[in-house]
């Protein structure tokens, strides 16, 4: 099984760049890749101004992401998806928890792995073909570290009524994030057979991550 903790090694590469993309997403923008063109250098100045609160006062630091992160990440569009069709029999307090079990645990992996970037080259590459008019768009990024190494990372970006466009999933080099927390919460509810055991335990080991 794997685990939210093994996960963030994995998000920690996708994590600065998530940001990146989500920051100040606005329903005015021409397309999803001219989202993410324009935030890149609002999202580092935020990350590196509240850089120093993550060892003296890391609520501090999780909330400053949060607040970047929740008005155009559909948490509850994804968490949904991760519980599968245990969605459908879940209460709605059951599928309330969750999400918020869900998103804490993604803020808070993330904003640690933003923590620990340096300098990145950020590329966003041009989209293949005619996107217009399309209500799902995958933006396709390519991320060099100071190490030299490359990191491809595809977001799947959802248009939603308001004509927002709202981060649904994340590939990074082949990974499918969705498909593995959904993996993850299938063998759990496999192994647990209920649904408050496995929510809570979810969020616990989203503490453990949070605390190392």
């Amino acid at each position: 099984m794997i685990t939210v903790k093994q996960l963030a090694k994995v998000a920690g590469a996708v994590c600065v760049t998530l940001g990146v993309l989500l920051t100040g997403a606005t329903a005015w923008a021409e397309t999803p890749h001219d989202v993410v063109r324009g935030v890149t250098t609002k999202l580092m100045a935020e990350v590196e101004e509240n850089r120093q609160f993550l060892e003296t006062e890391p609520d501090k630091f999780y909330s400053a992401v949060g607040d970047v992160l929740e008005p155009v990440v559909d948490f509850k569009f994804i968490a949904m998806s991760v519980m599968g069709p245990y969605s459908k029999k879940a209460a709605p307090e059951q599928k309330d928890q969750f999400v918020e079990v869900f998103k804490g645990g993604l803020i808070n992996t993330y904003a640690k792995g933003m923590a620990g970037f340096g300098d990145l080259d950020i590329v966003v590459l041009p989209p293949e073909g005619d996107i217009t008019g399309q209500r799902r768009v995958s933006v396709v990024q390519e991320v060099r570290g100071d190490d030299g190494g490359v990191n491809r990372i595809s977001y799947t970006m959802g248009k939603n009524r308001q004509g927002e466009w709202k981060l649904i999933n994340v590939v990074l080099n082949g990974i499918n994030l969705g498909k593995t927390f959904r993996s993850q919460f299938m063998q759990a509810m496999k192994k647990q057979g209920d649904l408050n055991q496995v929510i809570t335990e979810w969020a616990a080991e989203d503490d453990t991550v949070a605390a190392n």
